[in-house]
Formats: structure tokens, C-alpha cells, sequence
């Protein structure tokens, strides 16, 4: 992911809002997300819940939505699940 420095909700097409980016609000991180309906909404990754409402286009998503104040930045997804009833398995 490329980080940018921008904060401007003017031109989402060089701005921080793109899927994928993780955008900082107060201190929470926020996902800019598209579902398999092609609606977009912010996810806030405290909690796991959606933040918007579903938006038909990125434009409303960051019209309604982005604030001047966010900021992109870097992140890390670490994803830990455990399958069935074992834990630490080997797979051989």
C-alpha cells in the first residue's frame, strides 16, 4: 500500500480514500470497504462494525462521510482463527 499524505475529500481519485486504505479518525482506524454488491462504506476496525451506510459510490462514501481531519495510514492485518476443535494443529 502506498502511503499519501493528502487530506483533501476534493479529488477521492489522488486522494486517501481508496478501498483498501486505512484511514485514521480520533484515533480509531477506519477501512475504506466495497462489498460484493458494489456499495462502499467505512469499516471501523475497533469493533469490527460497519460505519456508514452503504454508499453507491465512492463520492458519496467521501462527500457524506470523510472528514478533513482523517488521515491514511500505515496498517498490518493479522487474521488469527482457529478451524474446528483444534488448536495448534500440525498439518501434515
Amino acid at each position: 500500500m502506498e502511503i499519501e499524505r493528502k487530506n483533501s475529500v476534493k479529488d477521492i481519485s489522488k486522494g486517501i480514500y481508496k478501498v483498501g486504505n486505512v484511514i485514521s479518525r480520533f484515533g480509531s482506524p477506519f477501512l475504506v470497504a466495497r462489498d460484493d454488491a458494489g456499495f462502499y462504506c467505512f469499516v471501523d476496525l475497533s469493533n469490527g462494525r460497519i460505519f456508514t451506510p452503504d454508499c453507491a459510490t465512492l463520492k458519496i462514501l467521501v462527500e457524506d462521510y470523510g472528514s478533513v481531519g482523517d488521515k491514511l495510514v500505515k496498517a498490518k492485518l493479522t487474521v488469527d482463527y482457529k478451524l474446528g476443535d483444534t488448536e495448534d494443529e500440525d498439518v501434515e
